[in-house]
């Protein structure tokens, strides 16, 4: 794995120095962080097969009455376990603190404020490390065939290297490039037409542009254009105009990190709120 190399040699020396790695754990880190990635490492080192398991309630229970029964050990692999009903985590509470011997259950969570402390206290924690650029700028040449002309996309608007695939699969010119006729044409098209925008956003893991890289990338082209209108002492009122969409892109990213947020209904807000500042 790119870039966790701490994370790794804490883990590969529980492993293999004091035989002491956890038998219930929790990675924490960002969406596409590689936590899924790192836990099936996991599996591999501590020679186990690997069970993913769905975070529905019936699937936990299921993995429960599994973890009792199991000859070969086994890593027990809980993703996304942020989403989990109150009933499916309270079920894990058992679990946790007296892990049957052949079993290992591995958690990944995004925020860790939604996992319940009783189920937090019981486990061994691990955090992923932010990436630095050059990570990122690492990893996209790893995956990518090296084709962006925008290429500083990459490190301006990935923090993971699951961000690098979002951009990877839309194209990350023709992703920067949408952007950038948005930021040029939002205030002077009709609201209707400005409201379509959200048509091309991806708000369930479906196609279409993921809003957090869109929102990053808006926010990082009004800060060029302001950093442009300083350097050729451009008058007040274009730097205010970019100044505004900086900040309007960074509070919606703000409140794009809460838990269960409608996604649609932000999207709307942020496009409502930059032709409010734009267009008077």
């Amino acid at each position: 794995m790119i870039g966790q190399d701490r994370l790794l040699d804490v883990i590969y020396t529980q492993i293999e120095r004091y035989d002491d790695f956890p038998r219930f754990s929790i990675i924490f880190g960002a969406e596409g962080s590689g936590k899924k990635t790192l836990a099936q490492s996991i599996a591999v080192a501590l020679n186990c097969g690997l069970a993913r398991v769905d975070i529905k309630i019936d699937a936990i229970r299921e993995m429960i009455r599994t973890c009792y029964t199991v000859q070969e050990p086994t890593v027990y692999l809980i993703a996304d376990a942020d989403k989990m009903s109150v009933s499916a985590k309270n079920a894990m509470l058992k679990i946790c603190e007296e892990t049957p011997k052949n079993a290992y259950i591995i958690m990944t969570v995004c925020d860790e404020s939604t996992i319940l402390n009783t189920i937090s206290s019981r486990a061994g924690k691990y955090f992923m490390q932010p990436y630095t650029p050059n990570e990122i700028l690492q990893y996209y040449d790893e995956v990518s065939n090296n084709d962006a002309t925008k290429i500083y996309a990459i490190t301006d608007l990935c923090e993971t290297p699951g961000d690098v695939n979002k951009l990877l699969d839309v194209g990350v010119d023709d992703f920067y490039n949408y952007v950038e006729k948005v930021v040029d044409n939002i205030a002077l098209t009709s609201s209707a037409n400005a409201f379509k925008i959200a048509n091309e956003i991806d708000f369930k893991g479906g196609e279409g542009y993921d809003m957090v890289l869109f929102l990053r990338a808006f926010r990082s082209i009004c800060g060029k254009e302001l950093r442009r209108c300083i350097a050729e002492k451009s008058d007040i009122v274009e730097r205010e105009h970019y100044s505004a969409g900086i900040r309007i892109a960074s509070t919606a990213l703000t409140n794009a990190k809460i838990t269960g947020i409608n996604k649609s209904a932000l999207f709307d807000m942020f496009i409502l709120d930059i032709r409010k500042e734009w267009c008077e």
